[in-house]
C-alpha cells in the first residue's frame, strides 16, 4: 500500500530536497508540500494524506498548534515533526498535540522512510538521540513530587506526608494507563507484561500512594501533580535502537 505524505517546512531547500529524497521511495507518494500553517491545513483537508512530516518552526503558526487544528479535524492523519529542537518541553508539547514521532534532521534517509512507514502501520517514534534526555529529565521531577493531605485517604493509611513519593518508570506507564480507564488485561496488552505482573505494579503503586483501589490512585496522582504525559507511556517500545 502507497503512503501518502505532505510536507511541511518553511525553508524551501529542506523541502524541496525532502520531496526529492522521499519520492524515490516506492512505497511512498509525495502527495504536496507547503511552508506555512494555513496551506497544511487546507492541503491536509483536501488532499487526505496518511502521514505529514512537519517542522515546528515556521513563520505564523508554529508547527505544534498546526498539528492540533489538523488533527482536531483529521484524526486518523499521522504527524511526525521533523526539526532541529531537542529540548524536553519541545518534545512534550509536540507529542501531547497528537503528533506520532519526533526526529531530528540529522537522520539518515533510510531511516526517515522506515520511521514514516512504521508511524504508518501503527507506532511511535523517538529519535534516539533525544530519548534518554525525556526519561532523565522526567525521572528528576519525579523525584520532587511529596505527598499533600487526601481527606479521602482512611487515617489509618500510612502517613506520607513528609515522604517522597518515588514511583519507577514502569509504574508511571501504568499508572497513565489507569487514568485512562485500561482493565488489568488492556494494560497487559499495552505494556506487553502478563495480567499478574500489571497486578503486582498497581498494588505497589497503591502501596506508594497510600491508596486501596484504582480511583483513589487517580485522585491522589492527580492532586500530587503526579501526571504522566501521553509522550512519556512506553517510550522505551518507540525508540528507535538500530
Amino acid at each position: 500500500m502507497t503512503i501518502k505524505l505532505l510536507i511541511v517546512d518553511d525553508h524551501p531547500m529542506v523541502r524541496e530536497g525532502l520531496v526529492t529524497m522521499l519520492g524515490s521511495c516506492g512505497e511512498i507518494e509525495i502527495a504536496g508540500s507547503c511552508s506555512n500553517s494555513e496551506d497544511a491545513q487546507r492541503m491536509a483537508q483536501s488532499l487526505k494524506p496518511d502521514v505529514i512530516l512537519m517542522d515546528i518552526k515556521m513563520e505564523g503558526v508554529n508547527g505544534i498548534d498546526t498539528a492540533r487544528q489538523i488533527l482536531g479535524k483529521l484524526p486518523q492523519i499521522k504527524i511526525i515533526f521533523l526539526t532541529v529542537f531537542e529540548d524536553t518541553e519541545s518534545i512534550r508539547l509536540a507529542l501531547q498535540s497528537g503528533a506520532s514521532g519526533y526526529l531530528l534532521k540529522h537522520i539518515t534517509q533510510e531511516k526517515l522512510m522506515d520511521t514514516i512507514k512504521r508511524v504508518f502501520h501503527g507506532e511511535t517514534i523517538i529519535d534516539q538521540s533525544v530519548f534518554h534526555q525525556i526519561v532523565n529529565d522526567y525521572t528528576r521531577l519525579s523525584k520532587k513530587i511529596t505527598d499533600v493531605e487526601d481527606s479521602s485517604i482512611n487515617e489509618e493509611e500510612t502517613d506520607l506526608s513528609d515522604q517522597e513519593i518515588i514511583l519507577t518508570p514502569r509504574e508511571q506507564e501504568i499508572l497513565y494507563h489507569l487514568s485512562r480507564g485500561f482493565t488489568n488485561k488492556e494494560i497487559s496488552t499495552a505494556t506487553n507484561l502478563a495480567v499478574d505482573t500489571v497486578k503486582t505494579h498497581l498494588r505497589n503503586i497503591f502501596r506508594k500512594l497510600g491508596v486501596k483501589n484504582r480511583t483513589q490512585a487517580i485522585s491522589r496522582a492527580s492532586k500530587m501533580g503526579q501526571t504522566i504525559p501521553s509522550f512519556f507511556c512506553g517510550l522505551d517500545r518507540y525508540t528507535d535502537n538500530s
